[in-house]
């Protein structure tokens, strides 16, 4: 299964790959762009699942 982060470094890499990052050995850093597409996706799969509890 999937464990909470326990670094910044991993959950930023976390919401890079949702936002399309591939996180290959020679890759540079996620950038800001990765990071906004990653952050907004992660916000509406949060509010779907919200939706889907009743709150």
């Amino acid at each position: 299964g999937l464990k909470p982060p326990s670094l910044l470094g991993e959950a930023v890499r976390l919401v890079a790959k949702i936002g399309g990052y591939l996180g290959r050995n020679n890759d540079p850093p996620p950038g800001h762009q990765l990071l906004w597409q990653g952050y907004t996706e992660f916000r509406f799969m949060c509010l779907g699942f919200a939706l889907t509890e009743g709150t």
